[in-house]
């Protein structure tokens, strides 16, 4: 089922609530960005071309919270919003059945519709076909585009953005489609001023939607790509989508590439033991002044086709569409010393799992467990109807789950610090919950410690559209 309610602004009463939320986190909200408007018209649109929805979920003095919803303004949305219908084309989706349309349809799509983070005073929406896009912090309401006072080019930037907490600084990169692929890691400090860039390039034709870095390293995913001419021709003139045309490179073992940071040097090819294309990231540190490790998610082989159940434009979405890949994402440990080529490799949970999250302030540094969304079977990966949580320190904890209710699907797990707590999982864990059959999403509060238990607090929505990534802000003083 496609929801799609729209721009919203209601309260949620405390009485509403069940069970009760916890005081320390009134003040602070649950931010989130996702794909709020698919159908379009006539035609299904695929999830990576939907229209972004930001959500913010603010947790209030009196036990309750405050829930409010806004389309990011960009031109494909103002220009399909005026005329109800597809305009732009995108990555998964054509405007019309008619090729002649689909050659002139604009594009490139950008709907901004994966991430949120709050930078600079404002809300940064992040999509990795473009610049992102500024909102103002309390309204939701859309700024522009975002340059960070000019510094960003009109080319793609990762819709991924990494916070190093120590310096203070939000990091990202633009990304040039070119043979071979060329990246540009930018810093921002608090003011959203650059103060650091360093540039990259790596062979191939890079599909890269992710990355980390720590106080040594920027790391990337070695996932090299392939495009079939005939598709890509058809899509060329109108009878097919630029995401039918994309192919993994299979015959390709699996690499990461650390870029240094802060100094020079070349940048490192890492080999692993298995091949590995990864879209989402956990966490990376430095162990010590010669060591890193990395962990992220990956599967062994992938095929673009299907994602979150995409059919086409004139089909319902098949949650039963993922069970076809030939592998599914596990998560994993690579190590890597200065003095090696090769990684050391180590499987973190027997689960299939994806959305890693770790506390916030430990980005780029040690942290004590990765949240993630899994599926309870353990079977697949998705679609997800778990959480998880894996201890990175004691390797001989199993992998705790809470498991919702047959036919809900939960979203990205995202961890919420007590405030001014030195225990690293004193705090909460928050992640959305789906059910398409009672048209209601609830989002569920968890202790980390005790995290099978089941959620402390559930607060009751109106079923919303899924949602991508999200962020935990604290109260703002």
């Amino acid at each position: 089922m496609t929801a799609n309610p729209g721009e919203q602004t209601f309260e949620i009463p405390a009485s509403a609530i069940e069970g009760a939320l916890p005081p320390e986190l009134a003040g602070g909200r649950h931010l989130q960005n996702g794909p709020g408007w698919t159908k379009i018209g006539d035609r299904l649109a695929h999830p990576f071309d939907g229209h972004g929805l930001v959500r913010s979920l603010t947790f209030t003095h009196d036990g309750g919270a405050s829930y409010r919803a806004r389309f990011v303004k960009t031109p494909a949305y103002v220009d399909e919003h005026a005329a109800g219908h597809l305009v732009h084309k995108g990555l998964g989706t054509n405007v019309s059945e008619s090729p002649l349309r689909n050659i002139r349809a604009p594009g490139p799509r950008n709907v901004s519709n994966t991430t949120i983070q709050p930078w600079a005073g404002r809300l940064i929406s992040g999509w990795e076909g473009g610049r992102p896009y500024a909102l103002d912090s309390d309204s939701l309401e859309t700024i522009g585009e975002e340059t960070f006072n000019g510094a960003l080019p009109d080319a793609a930037f990762l819709a991924h953005m990494r916070i190093d907490t120590a310096a203070n600084r939000l990091i990202g990169c633009n990304l040039f489609r070119e043979s071979p692929a060329r990246f540009v890691f930018r810093e921002f400090d608090a003011s959203g001023k650059q103060v650091a860039e360093r540039e990259a390039s790596i062979p191939g034709i890079q599909f890269e939607h992710d990355f980390v870095a720590t106080p040594r390293w920027y790391v990337l995913a070695g996932n090299p790509m392939k495009v079939s001419l005939p598709k890509f021709a058809k899509a060329m003139l109108g009878f097919g989508s630029l995401l039918e045309a994309l192919r993994t490179d299979s015959s390709k073992g699996g690499e990461l590439y650390l870029i240094p940071r802060g100094r020079p040097g070349p940048v490192r090819t890492i080999r692993l033991p298995q091949r590995a294309f990864v879209v989402h990231f956990a966490n990376a540190q430095d162990v010590d002044e010669s060591t890193c490790s990395i962990e992220l998610c990956a599967f062994e082989s992938f095929d673009f086709g299907g994602e979150f159940g995409f059919q086409g434009p004139h089909r319902p979405l098949d949650i039963e569409l993922p069970d076809n890949r030939p592998s599914f994402q596990k998560l994993y440990r690579a190590t890597v010393r200065d003095d090696s080529d090769y990684a050391q490799w180590e499987q973190l949970s027997d689960y299939g799992m994806d959305f890693p999250r770790v506390h916030p302030a430990r980005e780029g540094q040690t942290a004590p467990a990765i949240y993630a969304s899994t599926r309870s079977d353990g079977v697949k990966s998705d679609p997800f109807d778990a959480i998880a949580r894996v201890d990175t320190v004691d390797r001989s904890r199993p992998t705790e789950i809470w498991s919702a209710s047959e036919g809900q699907f939960v979203g990205e797990p995202i961890f919420a610090p007590r405030p001014g707590a030195s225990d690293l999982e004193d705090g909460w864990v928050l992640a959305a919950v789906y059910d398409g059959a009672l048209m209601t999403t609830t989002l569920c509060v968890f202790d980390p410690k005790n995290l099978a238990k089941g959620p402390i607090a559930a607060v009751p929505l109106p079923l919303q559209p899924y949602g991508f990534h999200g962020f935990w802000e604290g109260a703002r003083t």
